[in-house]
This record gives C-alpha cells, sequence and structure tokens, in this order.
C-alpha cells in the first residue's frame, strides 16, 4: 500500500498470530495465487481493514473521562445534538 503522506512509511511488525488451519490454508492459496508471501497477505488485510480510520482532528481533542453519571452522560449527548 502506498501512502502519500511521507510520515506512513512501512515499519516493520514481528507478531504472533493464531489461526485455524483451514484459514491458514486459504491465506496460502490467497499468497499463491497473488505471488507473493502469506506475510504481505497479512500485511495488505490489515492495511485495507483500517484505510478509512484515520483520526479525524475534532476526535484528538475529545477527552474521555473514566467515569461519569448517567446525567453527565445525557447532558453530553444533548450538547452534541446541539451542535
Amino acid at each position: 500500500m502506498n501512502s502519500i503522506d511521507p510520515k506512513n512509511e512501512y515499519v516493520p511488525l514481528s507478531v504472533k498470530i493464531s489461526l485455524r488451519r483451514d484459514t491458514l490454508r486459504l491465506l496460502g492459496e490467497m499468497a499463491s495465487d497473488m505471488g507473493i508471501s502469506i506475510n504481505e497477505v497479512l500485511s495488505f488485510l490489515a492495511e485495507d481493514s483500517v484505510i478509512d480510520l484515520e483520526l479525524d482532528e475534532e476526535i484528538k481533542e475529545i477527552k474521555i473521562p473514566n467515569k461519569c453519571s448517567l446525567d453527565d452522560l445525557k447532558v453530553a449527548i444533548m450538547k452534541r445534538k446541539l451542535n
């Protein structure tokens, strides 16, 4: 996956995952069909699954308290509806 944003360069990440045999077989077939490694298939799947989840600048400013009362929650929801 190519990105025009230079801060999105590839970062090597080693992970250990557990898969069902059928899932691993399907990933292996997918990799073989595409002429790439299972590692690359998993990388593409991971990137595709989060591609639309870029953080909006507005979201970064939201603070989430450890706890709040039901009334606090209602007030927050009402404020959000008014904006």
